[in-house]
C-alpha cells in the first residue's frame, strides 16, 4: 500500500509541474556570437524571469543556460554550456519549454521599450576617441542617424542583424548631437557630446 502512494505522489508532483511548464517565447528567437548566444524575446507582461527554464537544449545536441543578469521582462539570454554552437538562424529548442520551439529568420520583434533597454552607447561623451560604438543585447535590423543641433543628419548608417556597430565620428567637431536608430517598431534617440 505505501508503494502505491509513493508512486501517485510523484505521478501528481511530475504531472504539476508539466502543468505549469513555460510555453514558448512568443516574441521569437535569434543566435549570435558564433552561434553560442541565443536571444528569446518575449511580449510585455506574458512571462517573468523566475519563471523561464534555467537551462534549454538546442537541436537536441546543444545546452544553452540563462544569463540572469540579462534576464528582464522582454528579453532573455541563453549561453552555451555544452555541445556544438548553433549554425545559422534557424533552430529547435526540443527541451526546457512546454512543447518544442522552432525559429528561423533570426530577427527578433523589437519594441522601444526593449530597444532602449537593451542598447549601450560608449563612449559618452567622446573626449578622446574617434569612433563611438554601439552595443545592444540582440541582433538588431536598424537606422542610424546622427544629427547635429539644427536637425541636419551628419551621419547615415544601417545595421543589419548586428548586435554592435562602431560609427567613425572623427570629422564631428566638439558639440552636442542627436543618435536615432529607427527598426521597424521602434525608435531610440539618445544624446551624444564630442568634447575633445
Amino acid at each position: 500500500m505505501k508503494k502505491n502512494y509513493i508512486i501517485l505522489l510523484l505521478i501528481s508532483v511530475f504531472s504539476f509541474s508539466l502543468a505549469y511548464a513555460e510555453p514558448c517565447p512568443n516574441g521569437g528567437g535569434t543566435t549570435s556570437s558564433g552561434g553560442t548566444k541565443i536571444f528569446l524575446s518575449y511580449l510585455p507582461a506574458t512571462s517573468f524571469c523566475v519563471n523561464r527554464p534555467a537551462s534549454i537544449e538546442v537541436n537536441g545536441t546543444s545546452t544553452f543556460t540563462l544569463e540572469v543578469a540579462s534576464c528582464s521582462e522582454t528579453t532573455s539570454v541563453y549561453n552555451l554550456t555544452s555541445g556544438p554552437a548553433i549554425v545559422g538562424q534557424d533552430f529547435t529548442i526540443t527541451s526546457g519549454f512546454d512543447t518544442n520551439c522552432s525559429y528561423s529568420g533570426g530577427t527578433l520583434p523589437v519594441d522601444k521599450n526593449t530597444l532602449e533597454a537593451n542598447m549601450e552607447i560608449s563612449p559618452n561623451p567622446l573626449k578622446s576617441d574617434n569612433t563611438l560604438k554601439l552595443s545592444f543585447a540582440f541582433p538588431v535590423k536598424a537606422s542610424i542617424g546622427v544629427y547635429n543641433i539644427t536637425g541636419k543628419r551628419i551621419i547615415e548608417d544601417n545595421m543589419s542583424n548586428q548586435d554592435n556597430k562602431e560609427l567613425n565620428i572623427a570629422h564631428l567637431p566638439n558639440g552636442i548631437y542627436i543618435l536615432n536608430i529607427s527598426t521597424e517598431k521602434a525608435t531610440a534617440i539618445r544624446k551624444i557630446v564630442v568634447a575633445r
